[in-house]
Formats: structure tokens, sequence, C-alpha cells
């Protein structure tokens, strides 16, 4: 059952996410920003809430983002090539603070290890079922590969019509998770055509062992 509103807060969180993504982006069209807020007040009025507080936070502050500049984009005839490759590179900018968080944990043995034990079905609590399936198909103390069949952030953006931009969210993530020479990820997704996410994880012991396996 969807939850019929959200609250303020929540909807003041997303619009400072689309903000510091057209900033981090150096977006500087005239009347971008304000056509892109008025493309996520909309959006957020159309779609459904959910009830988890997950799904809700990832809809209002990745998903209506991302989906509000891209089609205020295309509403400027920019085509989907283009407008995809200019949401993805605003997106990576703004996540730097976050990026840097990882590398500080990522770049510690100790630290490599407890991100890959988190590694499993609703991971952290921000995965929750039904919505979200995923399935540990391999887990050892330096490789996990997961399976996820059920994706609320892809069947998002399929509701809203727009499932070429989906491909953002997860190149925004796997930008976050990978700053350290000594983590490999590797994998498929339902965004890119796949009937399924597939993803591998694994801990490298030097930074050559990378860039020969590249």
């Amino acid at each position: 059952m969807a939850a019929s509103r959200p609250s303020r807060l929540l909807l003041k969180a997303g619009r400072s996410s689309l903000k510091s993504c057209v900033e981090a982006g150096e977006m500087r069209e005239p009347g971008l920003a304000a056509d892109a807020h008025s493309a996520f007040d909309r959006l957020a009025g159309e779609v459904g809430w959910p009830d988890r507080l997950a799904n809700r936070v990832y809809l209002a502050v990745m998903v209506l983002p991302v989906a509000a500049l891209y089609l205020t984009l295309r509403e400027r005839d920019w085509s989907e090539q283009e407008a995809v490759e200019d949401v993805q590179a605003a997106f990576l900018a703004s996540g730097e603070p976050q990026r840097r968080l990882f590398k500080l944990v990522l770049s510690s043995r100790v630290g490599r290890r407890l991100f890959l034990r988190s590694l499993r079905p609703n991971w952290l609590g921000l995965t929750p079922p039904p919505s979200n399936l995923w399935h540990l198909t391999e887990r050892s103390p330096t490789r996990v590969t997961i399976d996820i069949t059920r994706c609320y952030r892809w069947d998002e953006f399929n509701s809203i019509g727009i499932p070429e931009v989906a491909s953002v969210v997860c190149a925004f993530e796997e930008h976050m998770m990978t700053p350290s020479p000594y983590l490999r990820v590797t994998g498929s997704s339902m965004a890119t055509g796949d009937d399924k996410c597939h993803f591998c994880f694994e801990l490298l012991d030097t930074p050559e062992q990378e860039a020969v396996a590249g």
C-alpha cells in the first residue's frame, strides 16, 4: 500500500539534491534550474509514494531529481543520449563528498573487509523487500556476488516512462563505491538491458592486480 503524501522535510531534501546536481554539473542554461524544480514538484505530486522509509528517501533524493533534470533537458530538445550523459555527469559531480567518505572507509584493510561483510540482502536496511529482492550467490572473505531480481528504483523509472535514465543511478552508486584500487566491482544490470542485476565485489591484494585484470 502506498503512502499518500511525502513529508515537507523529504521534499526539501529532494529539491536540495536536485539543486546540488545542477550546481555541481555547472548547468547554467537560462531558466534550467527553475524548470527542473518545477518538474520535480510536478512528479512528486504524480507518483505513488511507498510506505517504506528507505524507498521514500530514494524516490525523493535520487529518482525524482534524476527524472526531473532529464525530462527538463529533453523538453529543451536535447537528445536522449546527450541528456542521459549530462545528467549522469552532474550527479557524479554532486556525489564527491560521499565518494570521499567511501574512499576513507576503503583506505584500510579493515574498512574494506567490513564493507564486504556488510553486503547482504536488505543492505544496511536500505533495500527492503518485497520492492527490492537480493540473492547472495557467493560469499568468501575476499569476494561477494549478488543477483538483484527486483529493484525499486528501476521500477520507478519504468513507471515514470523513462527507463533509459535509470543507468544514471547505477553509475552513481558504482562511482561512490569504487574509489579504492583495492576493490573491484564488476557486473551488469537491468538498466542496461539484462533481466537481472549481477554484481561481483572483490578485494584485491595490490592496485596492480586491478590494472592487470582491467
